[in-house]
């Protein structure tokens, strides 16, 4: 396990939309992948709550994360909503000090990969250090836990060298 504090935030849904069709899931895809990254690398675990930015007329008021400040790298992980991160993921990013911290994204998707969001990390947490990051098929979730594992721990490696 690493001698940095890990921090795995992220924001999952229940319903797939993908392929024209939509399935409640007992867990959520993102949640899924967050959960293997957690036992790979010992990390704690924050969901960020789908409530939090729904309503515009009301502030963005995260769960309070304890000691957020003693966090070093932060695994940050959502489904891709048409290229980009979804709302609450970039309230989120805007709600804490990510200054001098490493945020190591992830998403699962139905085609877009990435999307535009890690450029979007990137101009929002300017002082922070933004890894590769990973995208899963929202169809591949089960099938890639080698994947996810081998990417967890090359890209912890290299967060934990910085």
């Amino acid at each position: 396990m690493s001698n940095k504090k890990i921090l795995i935030a992220f924001f999952s849904m229940t319903k797939d939309y993908s392929f024209g069709k939509v399935e409640r899931l007992v867990k959520g895809h993102t949640e899924q992948v967050a959960d293997q990254i957690a036992e790979i690398t010992g990390s704690d675990l924050y969901r960020i709550n789908r409530t939090e930015a729904l309503r515009p007329e009301r502030a963005y008021e995260p769960k309070p994360i304890e000691n957020f400040d003693e966090y070093d790298i932060i695994y940050l992980g959502y489904p891709i909503y048409y290229h980009t991160m979804p709302l609450q993921v970039s309230e989120f990013l805007k709600s804490y000090p990510f200054e001098n911290k490493v945020i190591i994204p992830f998403t699962t998707h139905a085609g877009s990969g990435l999307g535009r969001s890690v450029a979007e990390i990137k101009e929002t947490c300017k002082k922070s250090e933004v890894l590769d990051g990973l995208a899963v098929g929202s169809a591949e979730v089960q099938s890639a836990k080698q994947k996810i594992k081998d990417w967890a721990l090359k890209s912890l490696a290299e967060a934990e060298s910085r």
